[in-house]
């Protein structure tokens, strides 16, 4: 499979990194970043056109906001260009349904998407690992056996993501990373009251996140690592917590607290009688995220669009 990029940021570069013997080129935002980039992956140094006529899959690893533009510009290619109607086109958006993609379908190419499930720091070494990670496909018949192919050849775990749930597999993977980073900040701002800087209140908090994370990694699944007040049903504790947080960051505390909770119940760590307590503290009615009332309005949602 000869694979050509097209994007030379965080994402274009780990994929480059770990497809060295299929990369036939990638693409930047200039022709002078190409070259820079052609240089660092020692491919040649081609244009937009000649890539998407040389490799068998295109992969668009612009921004998202991007993809449409890039698409129809690719798309105006190929009208010139018959070899470049043969190649298969997937972007790298987690976000994005295929409708970006449109106008490279009505060429008669083949387009798809592949998201791998993983956070991008840096376009510099090291590069994020891609070994095992899961990674969402969708596409018509010939891309999705394409990005099943490309999955297993950067060693990770192809799974399938439809159009209609793009935006609901995005907002959990947001759930999981960013927000994950804005409540380490939020954090470090009400421990930087503590210590002489913020820096010192996040090093004062990053051994307690770190040993979070390594009891994740101890579990088959996250609730079963939780601890503190809420899991333990100390109920004053909490109590108190309300009564002295800021006003601002309030609000948020009680929504994760209701979560917290049914965590806390599925996990059988405390009883019903503790957890109506709670939910009453948090003026949360009902367990948002119980997975039977989940599931109940999943099939509620589908027998109605069916």
């Amino acid at each position: 499979m000869k694979i050509g990029i097209i994007g030379g940021g965080k994402v274009g570069c780990t994929l480059a990194h770990h497809l060295p013997h299929h990369l036939v080129g990638i693409v930047g935002s200039s022709s002078e970043k190409t070259a820079t980039l052609a240089a660092r992956f020692k491919v040649p140094t081609l244009s937009h056109t000649a890539l998407a006529a040389e490799a068998d899959v295109v992969l668009l690893t612009v921004p998202d906001r991007l993809v449409p533009a890039v698409a129809q510009y690719l798309a105006q290619k190929a009208q010139h260009e018959p070899a470049m109607r043969n190649s298969i086109y997937l972007h790298c958006s987690g976000s994005l349904d295929l409708a970006p993609l449109a106008s490279l379908q009505k060429t008669g190419a083949s387009v798809g998407s592949l998201h791998p499930l993983q956070s991008f720091a840096s376009a510099q070494e090291p590069l994020a690992p891609l070994e095992g990670v899961f990674m969402a496909i969708d596409g018509d018949a010939k891309a999705l056996e394409a990005a099943k192919e490309l999955v297993t050849l950067l060693k990770g775990r192809s799974f399938y993501v439809p159009t209609k749930d793009r935006a609901l597999y995005h907002a959990a993977a947001c759930i999981c990373a960013n927000y994950t980073v804005t409540l380490q900040a939020l954090a470090q701002k009400l421990m930087s009251r503590w210590t002489d800087n913020l820096q010192d209140a996040y090093d004062a908090l990053r051994p307690l996140f770190e040993g979070v994370a390594a009891n994740l990694k101890t579990v088959t699944a996250p609730g079963e690592a939780l601890t503190g007040p809420i899991a333990r049903g100390d109920i004053t504790t909490v109590e108190r917590h309300l009564e002295v947080l800021p006003a601002s960051i309030r609000p948020l505390y009680k929504t994760l607290g209701s979560a917290t909770t049914c965590v806390a119940l599925a996990n059988q760590t405390i009883t019903p009688l503790m957890a109506d307590e709670l939910f009453s503290l948090f003026e949360s009615a009902e367990c948002l995220n119980n997975q039977s009332n989940f599931e109940a309005a999943t099939e509620e949602e589908t027998s109605h669009e069916q």
